[in-house]
């Protein structure tokens, strides 16, 4: 009854037509509600918001550990050691090409500074419920990862009932509590910023930096195949040609789950190995987002800089980095999966607001299919050189692959 409720009031439209939806709203007819109705969505989305980060130390704790769980059974120990260095190494690169782009690029940018003077008053919500935080993201962090290691080495049945049992609880509450309620999410904040004055200067101040990631996306993604294909251009092109249904499939599902099948099609092409492109694309396909890596910073760091805040040292960037890479074996698979485990970690080591936080979100769910498009791509390039790794193209010295 509850699901047909949500699907009434939203119906089964993409989500990030419905952020286009709300945005426009508040723009044109947010000042005309009433101050009290404002502030009573404000006091909704901070209330959701309160929730998703009580439950959120469940959530990251139970995808770390299922992802890293699933590496067990692999007879080939040495092959998930790399597969699992590799991803940490590639998803690390990104989020530091993210810096460097950002701290080249971004001064040259038109992102204005707020102006705070256009309203003298601040949206206050009807109330403000505070959950207690009973264990901190970190710790889940830390446990998930060392439970999760140490079960993929020793695997036991119980381990593993628990690892799908809390995986498909996590999974329940994000598509059917939390995914669904996503708009009243965004729509408390943003109609928080139009009352502040500050919304139409935000819309305004983006377009460009999406230009920007979109260019960054196109040639890292070009310049790892250039790599792959060790500067041969005809192989070069052939791995193009062969990753573009793969592209073309993740733009229309907006999925990497949906776009697997036709993954594995093309790194089989490309890599000539079967065996590897089967293994890798799906422990691969919800961890390694070189997408995430690159935007999520980028963004972060435009929102900084219209809010007043100075960007980050390359010391505390590099303490964030961590995290960020870490968090990311902890991103559920759900529409903006990407982005809600990476918000207490903007809040802690970035200084993010809630109303920063929540424009992160909005931005971040507008481009997620060009983020998706580019975690997809990017995994049809890692499975090059994983297999380049086990079996060099060399015809006096071929290695066997592992028995995966």
């Amino acid at each position: 009854m509850r699901d047909k409720t949500l699907a009434f009031v939203f119906p089964k439209i993409n989500l990030s037509v419905k952020l286009i939806g709300i945005i426009a709203f508040a723009m044109l007819f947010g000042h005309l509600l009433p101050e009290s109705t404002q502030a009573f969505l404000y006091a909704i989305s901070l209330t959701l918001k309160e929730g998703l980060l009580f439950v959120l130390p469940i959530i990251i704790f139970s995808c770390l550990f299922s992802c890293l769980f699933t590496f067990q059974g692999s007879k080939a120990v040495g092959f998930m050691l790399v597969l699992f260095i590799a991803i940490c190494l590639s998803n690390y690169i990104s989020t530091m090409i993210a810096y460097g782009v950002g701290t080249l690029n971004l001064s040259n940018l038109t992102v204005p500074l707020m102006d705070q003077s256009l309203n003298t008053t601040a949206l206050s919500p009807t109330w403000d419920i505070q959950f207690p935080q009973w264990v901190t993201n970190d710790q889940a962090l830390y446990l998930g990862l060392g439970l999760g290691t140490f079960f993929s080495f020793f695997p036991n049945p119980k381990a593993k009932q628990f690892s799908d049992s809390s995986k498909a609880l996590v999974y329940f509450f994000l598509e059917k509590c939390f995914v669904p309620v996503l708009p009243f999410f965004v729509l408390g904040f943003i109609l928080k910023m139009q009352f502040d004055g500050v919304l139409n200067q935000i819309i305004k101040s983006y377009l460009e930096l999406l230009i920007v990631i979109t260019t960054t996306y196109i040639l890292y993604l070009l310049l790892l195949f250039f790599i792959a294909a060790k500067g041969n251009v005809s192989r070069w092109l052939e791995y193009l040609r062969n990753i573009l249904p793969v592209g073309l499939m993740a733009f229309s599902t907006m999925s990497s789950l949906a776009s697997m099948p036709t993954t594995i099609k093309a790194a089989q092409k490309n890599t000539q190995n079967d065996r590897i492109a089967q293994a890798v694309i799906p422990a691969t396909v919800n961890v390694h987002m070189i997408g995430v890596g690159i935007a999520i910073p980028l963004m972060a760091f435009s929102i900084l800089l219209s809010f007043g805040y100075p960007l980050p040292s390359f010391a505390t960037y590099c303490q964030f980095a961590l995290y960020f890479i870490l968090a990311q074996f902890a991103v559920a698979a759900v529409p903006a999966g990407g982005i809600l485990v990476m918000l207490p970690i903007l809040e802690t080591h970035l200084g993010f607001t809630s109303e920063m936080s929540a424009l992160i979100t909005a931005l971040f769910i507008l481009f997620d299919p060009v983020v998706t498009i580019t975690n997809v791509l990017g995994n049809s390039a890692l499975v090059i050189y994983i297999a380049k790794f086990f079996q060099p193209e060399t015809e006096e010295e071929q290695v066997l692959t592992p028995d995966i």
